[in-house]
């Protein structure tokens, strides 16, 4: 599988290392979610929001709609693409290999935390409920669910409609989002609430108090990630270096544990620095409800306990032959 390092790579070279987005414009970001690495990109007057696939069972979810919905009518359901062959990158011994991408139009608009965040009375938590509602109701209408409303997979459209983003968790069928949706509408309450009670407190930016790094994330748990010229690491809030900057990439802690990239491969971090999964794998996912981590490496799948113990081991279904070009 790629790694997060050769996707850095394609985006920074487009016209290297894609087909078809060769010409894409990165804003220099990349998040990890739970099956892919992400970025949002340009491409001549279209925004996108591109995902590579971090594990064999990643485009799963995707490949099992797209024969459901392909002649979805509805205008919820944006057009996702898989573009088969897409990314081109080396792997570890210098290979040219090729790498499938997802790719998912993003709705104009703010993310739903800013909408929330601006809210300064009861009126502004009235619309943006009825917004919520309304994208409630669409996947009714679509018998979907998306089976991923959260905050950052919500966009508020300059009309008031909310749009979501990551469809690739989508299934066929309503009733998935439901809890989700009266979470959401609670937390317009309560923001609504304690707006009437008192002023909103000034947010706290952690980049512009640690602005001698070339790239600062907000803090988790004490430490926030950062980026240097010889990798990433993790200072304090007194913007002491804590984990030295050797890492192609890192996660934020979360319980004690940071999932990492090196040159060798994927790992899990304790908040000393120390590998409690080895970097050894294509893809990791520490789960911090659960405290365990899961790692692929090829077709195998191990999980490991929150000190790192191997608790199960198993070898992965062969991957499912992909559609010649597939899209929702």
């Amino acid at each position: 599988m790629a790694t997060i390092s050769a996707f850095r790579e394609a985006l920074s070279r487009p016209r290297n290392g894609f087909c078809r987005m060769s010409r894409l414009r990165w804003d220099g970001e990349i998040r990890r979610s739970t099956y892919f690495a992400e970025a949002q990109v340009e491409c001549g007057a279209e925004r996108y929001m591109v995902y590579m696939p971090l594990a064999m069972s990643s485009l799963r979810r995707a490949e099992r709609f797209i024969p459901l919905h392909r002649h979805l009518l509805s205008s919820l359901v944006p057009r996702v693409e898989i573009l088969r062959s897409e990314m081109r990158y080396e792997d570890s011994v210098g290979n040219a290999m090729m790498c499938d991408i997802l790719r998912e139009p993003l709705p104009t608009g703010e993310p739903f935390a800013d909408a929330l965040a601006a809210i300064a009375d009861e009126e502004d938590a009235r619309r943006l409920i009825c917004s919520v509602d309304e994208l409630q109701g669409a996947l009714l209408l679509a018998n979907l669910s998306h089976n991923a409303v959260r905050e950052e997979n919500i966009v508020v459209c300059a009309d008031g409609s909310a749009r979501l983003l990551r469809w690739y968790y989508a299934t066929e069928g309503v009733g998935g989002d439901d809890e989700a949706f009266d979470a959401l509408r609670e937390k317009i309450g309560s923001m609504a609430d304690s707006t009437l009670r008192e002023p909103a407190p000034r947010a706290y930016n952690v980049e512009a108090k640690f602005d001698n790094h070339l790239y600062v994330r907000p803090m988790h748990e004490g430490l926030a990630a950062v980026e240097e010229p010889t990798g990433w690491g993790f200072v304090d809030s007194e913007n002491r270096m804590v984990i030295e900057p050797r890492f192609r990439w890192v996660g934020d802690f979360a319980e004690g544990r940071a999932e990492v990239q090196t040159q060798a491969g994927m790992g899990v971090i304790n908040r000393e620095g120390g590998f409690v999964v080895p970097a050894l794998y294509d893809s990791v996912e520490y789960d911090s409800s659960s405290g365990c981590t899961t790692a692929w490496r090829g077709e195998v799948c191990v999980v490991f306990d929150y000190e790192g113990r191997v608790i199960a081991d198993e070898e992965l279904p062969a991957y499912p032959p992909p559609y010649a070009e597939a899209m929702l």
